[in-house]
């Protein structure tokens, strides 16, 4: 193949030449179960016409760089999608990236969108203080504010959610938001990452697109940062211009990661949704918990909604208020042996965090009062350790704090 790999030495090319272009070895019968990693970031070609198509057409007609399309890429695209039920996705560098580019291709200056308050402080923060720099201003509701969000649809670009709320943990009834958009002509935008598709499936229920940090359950071994957003085709090509042109696409390698997230990501839910089911329990009459919130709960606001959209399942995270306000908490978060106090979620490891001191210190003390997100409230990301153990860490810890 010209300027390729030749399969067999060529003894009139010096050494440093053959050292760049080294000769393949044939190939033999047998696949690998695993996916494979194609790190690289340009792709040649050896018909002139094929190359200038795939350049110009950048994807669908073949692989010319990195940035636009790649193979390992594209399998952890499609194996969301699927998991989504979605017609295609669009893989991002992170959570946040994507959540962006959501937000930035479906608006422009001038243009307003509603969104629910219950969201991850990063995404607070892009609301209300970036996104407002290039004329783009969100109106901002409780979750469960159906009037005032219908109201405030009007001439909106679109509706933006979380189906569990980080940090508090409340679930928003899709159903009923994806009417109200549907009625509106507005689409309804779902950050799925704190159930995931093994507990729910947004598009199912009125969205119109769905988005996750890879980081959290997907991937689920801290060890990757990603984003993804699943949708219809034309919401996709939007994406993928915006996305490309700021650069914030998926590498090779992080997507490789996710794809190997993925085959066990059924298996994780399910044990990090009974553990945190457990954990809760044991830790709800505690003199030092002030509250425990926990959609599957007896008792919790959310079950209902738990029930009808998660299958009666509660998530991997659970929020913990502890009795003493903020120096309590510290203490508390001190005094931990086997949960990690690290600010993340969603993996194997089990991990706790100060929500007002941590992942939303971009809320003002009024705002985080009508989060619901107290002084002493802390999250609790429940991985694969024995439930047991877990919960009699966090109890030692509360003793030992008081």
């Amino acid at each position: 193949m010209p300027g390729g790999t030749s399969l067999s030495p060529e003894p009139d090319r010096r050494l440093q030449t053959r050292a760049v272009h080294p000769p393949s070895p044939p190939p033999q019968p047998g696949e690998p179960l695993a996916l494979r990693l194609d790190p690289s970031t340009t792709f040649s070609f050896s018909d002139a016409g094929a190359f200038a198509r795939a350049s110009a057409e950048k994807v669908g007609a073949g692989y010319t760089y990195s940035r636009w399309a790649n193979p390992t890429v594209d399998a952890f695209e499609a194996a969301v999608a699927d998991l989504e039920g979605a017609a295609e996705a669009e893989a991002f560098s992170s959570g946040m990236a994507a959540i962006a580019a959501i937000f930035l291709s479906m608006c422009s200056s001038g243009d307003h969108f509603v969104a629910a308050r219950q969201v991850y402080g990063g995404t607070h923060e892009l609301m209300e203080s970036r996104l407002p720099r290039y004329g783009i201003s969100a109106r901002i509701f409780d979750v469960s504010d159906f009037a005032g969000i219908a109201q405030a649809l009007e001439g909106a670009r679109l509706l933006f959610c979380e189906t569990i709320g980080n940090p508090r943990v409340q679930v928003a009834d899709l159903d009923k938001l994806g009417a109200l958009a549907a009625e509106a002509g507005v689409p309804l935008v779902v950050d799925n990452t704190f159930a995931s598709p093994v507990l729910c499936r947004p598009l199912e229920h009125g969205a119109s697109a769905v988005v996750h940090s890879a980081t959290k359950f997907l991937g689920g071994h801290h060890d990757l940062l990603g984003g993804i957003v699943c949708a219809d085709g034309a919401f996709v090509r939007e994406l993928q211009e915006l996305g490309r042109d700021f650069g914030a696409t998926l590498s090779p390698f992080n997507a490789w990661l996710a794809v190997r997230g993925l085959a066990t990501v059924g298996l994780r839910v399910d044990r990090s949704c009974s553990s945190a089911l457990a954990v809760a329990r044991s830790l709800k009459s505690h003199a030092g918990v002030a509250a425990v919130h926990y959609p599957a709960l007896e008792g919790d606001p959310g079950k209902n909604l738990a029930e009808k959209l998660l299958g009666g399942m509660g998530g991997g995270v659970l929020g913990l208020e502890v009795a003493g306000g903020r120096e309590r908490a510290a203490r508390f978060q001190e005094a931990l042996r086997l949960v990690t106090p690290a600010a993340s979620l969603g993996g194997h490891h089990s991990l706790l965090v100060h929500a007002a001191s941590i992942t939303h210190t971009q809320l003002s003390p009024e705002e985080l009062e009508s989060a619901g997100i107290s002084e002493g409230f802390c999250r609790l990301s429940v991985g694969l350790e024995d439930p047991a153990d877990i919960a009699s860490d966090l109890i030692c810890a509360l003793d030992s704090s008081g």
